[in-house]
């Protein structure tokens, strides 16, 4: 028995487990190329779909966008339009003040007093006039401040009247505009 040689059986039992252990070792490297690749590709796949989705929603925000500025337009438009047609109103329910007004001061103005020019500054009244007395712009006065429609204002002026005599006073007042509460004005 002396003669039996183990060494190459051994030698070829080395080579065959390097060769397995190559072969593993390059299927383990394939494996691991083919994992890298497939990761590479899904996150290269979910990176493509994020875009899309992306844009999609970029495109979205510039159309609304765009419709938020026609809102704010037709918003700004109709703004403007309630502000005319609260002016239209105002005029509408102003226009038969002039006359209660003017029938107002007429009411108002007792014997003897009388009307210059009447000057019409938003709700300011200016009445320019020549009484016969200084009783006379009182009791004018005092009617002033019981009327529906006129508010008393200042005596800016009150002067003698020296071509006309003694007597007779220029006069210079200052009243306010007002309107009666709807049931006044409903029963006038």
């Amino acid at each position: 028995m002396a003669n039996i040689n183990l060494l190459p059986w051994r030698e070829e039992l080395r080579q065959e487990k390097q060769r397995q252990f190559l072969s593993i070792l390059g299927l383990v490297a394939i494996l691991g190329v083919a994992f890298m690749w497939a990761v590479y590709t899904y996150y290269s796949t979910q990176l493509d779909n994020q875009r899309q989705r992306n844009n999609y929603l970029q495109s979205e925000i510039r159309k609304l966008d765009s419709k938020i500025k026609e809102i704010q337009t037709l918003e700004k438009e109709r703004q403007q339009l309630v502000e005319r047609m609260n002016l239209i109103q105002d005029l509408q329910k102003s226009r038969p003040q002039v006359v209660h007004v003017f029938d107002e001061i007429v009411g108002t103005m007792p014997e003897g007093v009388n009307l210059a020019s009447i000057e019409r500054k938003d709700k300011d009244l200016i009445l320019n006039g020549v009484a016969e007395s200084g009783p006379r712009i009182s009791k004018f006065m005092r009617n002033i401040s019981t009327s529906k429609w006129l508010e008393l204002g200042p005596l800016e002026e009150i002067s003698g009247d020296k071509n006309s005599g003694a007597n007779r006073k220029n006069f210079v007042l200052k009243t306010k505009i007002s309107s009666p509460s709807q049931d006044e004005e409903v029963k006038q």
